[in-house]
């Protein structure tokens, strides 16, 4: 996980604001933009919630790492 994440969330959060002010200015279909936009910083964060917990976790000794697949 990178920076690249928030980065693209502060991306996500600066065209929600400017749908947010068009729709007060009068534009409806704003909203619906707006709504999109926030759905998928939600979808962002909690991916990146995700990403931080797993590099969280202990990795077990001898095991295999996340990115090694497991032999059959």
């Amino acid at each position: 996980m990178g920076i690249e994440k928030y980065d693209e969330m502060s991306r996500l959060v600066n065209e929600a604001r400017i749908q947010f002010e068009e729709f007060q200015s009068g534009k409806k279909i704003a909203a619906m933009r707006g709504r999109k936009l926030l759905q998928e910083i939600k979808k962002l964060a909690q991916d990146c919630r995700i990403e931080i917990l797993d590099l969280k976790k202990p990795k077990p000794e001898g095991g295999p790492t996340p990115e090694e697949p497991k032999a059959l």
